[in-house]
């Protein structure tokens, strides 16, 4: 897991020049509150037009960790679990409880996804199908709408 205040091609960049052995400035905190400002606003836009529900989860949780921090964050999607524990004092026990169901509905349909045999008659697609529809229809608009409606602008 990663907080980073800055994107991630500035990171690099930085990085290249430390183990380069340049010496650099240090941001000044208007040019870091106003990159801060870009990537919410990076991330509002995703957020709100984003329709598969798994690639959904990474990019509302950044932007609520984003809102509850002032920091960035660039997670894999194995630590997005670690990001939501870190989470649960920094937000609404409502918003929580919605985002930890978001959480375990999107690892049962990656799970079933994984092992779907690709049979129709299959089981597990069905159960996969069932979930995915309930992530798509009652969670991702509830979320999206937590997410957004706390977002400032």
């Amino acid at each position: 897991m990663f907080v980073l205040p800055f994107h991630i091609g500035w990171i690099i960049k930085v990085l290249t020049l430390f183990f380069s052995g340049l010496l650099f400035k240090k941001l000044d905190k208007r040019l870091e509150r106003s990159m801060l400002h870009s990537y919410r606003k990076d991330l509002i836009a995703q957020v709100s037009s984003e329709t598969d529900p798994v690639s959904f989860l990474p990019k509302v949780v950044a932007l609520l960790f984003l809102q509850a921090h002032n920091k960035g964050l660039q997670a894999p999607g194995r630590a997005v679990g670690a990001v939501i524990t870190l989470l649960k004092d920094k937000l609404p026990a409502s918003t929580f409880k919605v985002l930890t169901e978001y959480h375990a509905t999107t690892v049962k349909v990656l799970a079933l996804q994984a092992a779907a045999t690709g049979d129709e008659d299959d089981c597990a697609s069905d159960r996969m199908l069932e979930k995915k529809e309930d992530l798509e229809e009652r969670l991702m608009p509830e979320l999206k709408s937590l997410a957004l409606g706390t977002s400032k602008e």
